[in-house]
């Protein structure tokens, strides 16, 4: 139960028909009018602000510039943080051409409800529409998609995530939002709540019965600075009594679900009825693995750069292989580089981040790739995720020992008093579990660079270019 809570409250620290004459406001309320089965999740993203913001607050990633914005509801599984299905729209830069996508992705052209779609090797639908925009849907269930094209029954939503979807965009660089009603049971929630030290004096029945009543959170990031991070959480009840204790509870709760996030300890905190917000900087990893969750933008980019690049145009079987193959090369050494450069300011968000970079190579397209290359690939992936496996468990061992120190009442059998605190003992633990960590992430980075030196080599003498 606290997991399940805790990857909510992972995704608010780490902090979010036609398309013919949508006004600006109209994105995310039509979308929801449309959908093809209940979502419990939206977000908008302005790419263009929120990179400027990224800029100015000297962070290494950006959203590829091929998408100009974005928008997307979600049935959001909390447990893993992953879309059971995402559907939404990417405004390009220019148009895309149905047969042209269709011939670059390797997909076909399909025609559903009168509407011409592509499907993808990478299980989604692609939807080329006026105003230079790309629907978006994953999975490729064909039913799905025309429950969304044509939709045939109405979804109510509650006025927690119609509201959020009103929200005017003028303002946003990024928004999300997670409808969590009747999610959380306040009995087993009491009961772990019973060994966090934030909860302090109050009692666990009382601080899990008011969480347990939490209807939605939503994440907001302005235009102006990332320092600025607003994450909203609105309960059944007023929660002024968590107020003291907010900042503190939820960083425990993201530390021990392996989603830590210490700058939410500087947030300032504020009740406003029923409403509890938390407003403060964002940093690079907390946003980075935000925006690693969904995956409409990384699909729409990846389609506008294949559907818009002519590079294997005209060219031998063989020669569009070498080409696919370097660009896939290219592709998965980027997502190292950013893996390489990444600063995680804690274990378990090096963990979440190393997971999320292995997901985005298993999500990079392999039609016409040599099979070296993507063997490559894969072996690069497991061994990031494999990394990520081994510093969460770590994390978990290190929690257990951790536990066990604070049974120790300072006293031995006899009644000497044992000097080295509770705290100092935790220290050492803390220490030891991020040394082995950041220890096994450097061999990671180590065995993969000796997979790219190789397999460049074998690849540049196979086709003569160099990787």
């Amino acid at each position: 139960m606290i997991s399940k809570f805790s990857c909510v409250l992972a995704l608010a620290a780490s902090c979010f028909v036609s398309t013919v004459g949508l006004s600006q406001d109209e994105k995310l309320p039509l979308l929801l009018k449309r959908s093809p089965s209940p979502a419990n999740a939206m977000g908008y993203v302005n790419v263009e602000s929120l990179n400027q913001l990224m800029s100015d607050a000297g962070f290494v990633d950006r959203v590829d510039e091929n998408v100009q914005e974005f928008w997307f509801i979600s049935d959001l599984n909390l447990m893993s943080l992953r879309p059971r299905w995402e559907a939404g729209y990417a405004t390009l830069k220019e148009s895309v051409d149905v047969d042209e996508l269709a011939k670059q992705v390797g997909g076909y052209v399909d025609s559903v409800d009168g509407k011409d779609v592509v499907w993808s090797p990478q299980q989604t639908y692609l939807y080329p529409a006026k105003d230079n925009r790309l629907g978006v849907l994953r999975p490729a269930d064909r039913s799905l998609l025309s429950g969304w094209l044509s939709p045939s029954t109405n979804v109510n939503y509650t006025p927690f995530l119609e509201a959020r979807a009103n929200q005017p965009e003028s303002y946003l660089s990024m928004m999300l939002a997670i409808e969590v009603s009747d999610v959380f049971s306040p009995v087993p929630l009491a009961k772990r709540l019973s060994t966090f030290k934030s909860i302090k004096s109050k009692s666990p029945e009382s601080v899990a019965k008011t969480l347990a009543s939490a209807t939605g959170v939503s994440i907001i990031v302005g235009r102006r600075s990332l320092s600025e991070c607003i994450v909203t959480i609105e309960f059944s009840t007023a929660p002024g009594s968590l107020k003291i204790i907010a900042a503190d509870l939820f960083a425990e709760m993201l530390e021990r679900s392996g989603s830590a996030a210490p700058e939410v300890l500087t947030w300032e905190v504020k009740v406003d009825g029923n409403n509890l917000s938390l407003q403060g900087p964002i940093t690079e990893s907390t946003l980075s693995g935000l925006l690693g969750i969904f995956s409409l933008e990384s699909q729409a980019s990846r389609t506008v750069r294949l559907a818009n690049d002519g590079g294997s145009q005209g060219k031998t079987e063989k020669e569009q292989m070498a080409y696919r193959s370097k660009n896939y090369f290219d592709e998965v050494d980027a997502i190292v580089e950013q893996t390489r450069k990444h600063k995680s300011q804690t274990t378990g968000a090096l963990a979440k981040w190393n997971d999320q970079r292995a997901r985005a190579i298993d999500e990079l397209g392999t039609l016409n790739v040599d099979p070296e290359m993507i063997q490559f690939g894969t072996s690069v992936a497991e061994t990031l995720r494999g990394n990520a496996l081994t510093v969460t468990q770590g994390n978990i061992d290190a929690g257990k020992i951790k536990a066990s120190q604070s049974l120790n009442s300072g006293y031995y059998g006899d009644g000497y008093y044992n000097a080295n605190s509770t705290a100092d003992y935790q220290r050492v633990t803390n220490s030891y579990a991020r040394g082995n960590a950041y220890a096994n992430f450097k061999d990671a980075l180590s065995q993969i660079d000796k997979l790219t030196a190789e397999v460049r080599r074998a690849m540049t003498a196979k086709y003569q270019i160099q990787f």
